[in-house]
């Protein structure tokens, strides 16, 4: 099933290239910086399609229109067609396919593919992770010497006191910040051990679903800002780390550091 997820992954890529190439339409959704193009339309509608051929019985919840309501038994496909929508149309090459399944609750799969680098994050519960076939393991910086990567949440503005509250005490506490605009592949590269933490004080299930499965099955951990289990039913705080940092970055964002 993993390589069958791979293979969808990829050609719902080629769609993201081929409308970076020609051109697609962009829509504006509630709030600031919140966008929606044609292509993340007709790349659901095909991760749809495709993932049903793969498991039948899983229901699919995906961020546009057309989807099914997330349960929290048996199988369930949580997907963003293009996470990173407002790089995509700025083509910066920041963005990706983004495929979680989870099964009675669990992250059972993960794969995160960005068409514009050729990075495929790839991980089934129990296995392992892996980028483009190599395995993969979260870093064991501390957070003196991580950086960081976080996601202000622009159309979300009852969290942006807090959110700066927190970065800055983030930023005294480690050794850079980064803002990069698409959390699955965010969570994914402090899988791969190229960052060392990642904040986000709220996200959708299809932000963080199959990245979730990738950087635990590297060794890192993942919870609410809060400490909590992260849920697949509502919007979240998320806070990934390697396990070396992430106490300490817990803790700041407790304001007790």
């Amino acid at each position: 099933m993993q390589k069958a997820v791979e293979y969808i992954a990829r050609s719902a890529g080629k769609l993201m290239l081929e409308a970076q190439k020609d051109g697609t339409n962009v829509h504006k959704k509630e709030g600031v910086g919140n966008y929606v193009t044609d292509c993340d339309r007709a790349t659901q509608a095909f991760l749809q399609k495709e993932l049903a051929n793969v498991l039948p019985q899983a229901v699919f919840v995906g961020e546009e229109e057309g989807g099914d309501v997330y349960r929290p038994d048996g199988y369930c496909w949580i997907v963003d067609p293009i996470d990173g929508t407002a790089n995509f149309i700025r083509s910066m090459g920041y963005s990706a396919v983004s495929i979680g399944l989870v099964r009675d609750g669990k992250p059972e799969l993960g794969v995160v593919h960005n068409p514009f680098s050729g990075e495929m994050y790839s991980a089934m519960r129990g296995e392992g992770a892996t980028l483009n076939g190599y395995p993969i393991r979260v870093s064991d910086r501390r957070l003196k010497e991580a950086i960081v990567t976080f996601g202000a949440t622009s159309y979300r503005k009852d969290v942006t006191d807090r959110m700066f509250r927190t970065l800055r005490s983030l930023f005294d506490n480690c050794e850079d910040l980064r803002q990069l605009g698409a959390a699955s592949l965010d969570i994914c590269r402090v899988a791969a051990g190229k960052l060392d933490a990642f904040l986000e004080l709220r996200l959708s299930p299809w932000d963080y679903a199959a990245g979730m499965c990738v950087l635990l099955e590297a060794g890192g951990r993942i919870t609410t800002a809060e400490g909590e289990s992260v849920r697949f039913d509502t919007e979240t705080s998320v806070l990934a780390a390697n396990a070396a940092c992430y106490e300490e970055a817990l803790a700041v964002c407790l304001g007790e550091r």
